[in-house]
């Protein structure tokens, strides 16, 4: 049995896997982006509201009939 590897996914690019898209990044850990990103009040305050906004649209989904 193959045992496949999780896909770490990108926390800047909801519901995309993690393409290394920085330089010299291994994953979301140490990705020059990702660390830019959460070190700005205001953007790290746009990324909290768009995974609101993912997270409700994916609960409306499952609750549809």
């Amino acid at each position: 049995m193959t045992r496949r590897l999780p896909t770490p996914q990108c926390p800047i690019r909801l519901g995309e896997p993690c393409t290394l898209c920085f330089p010299g990044a291994t994953g979301p850990q140490d990705c020059g982006l990702v660390y830019l990103v959460e070190s700005d009040d205001e953007m790290r305050e746009q990324l909290a509201e768009k995974r609101r906004e993912v997270l409700m649209s994916r609960k409306a989904v499952r609750g549809a009939p």
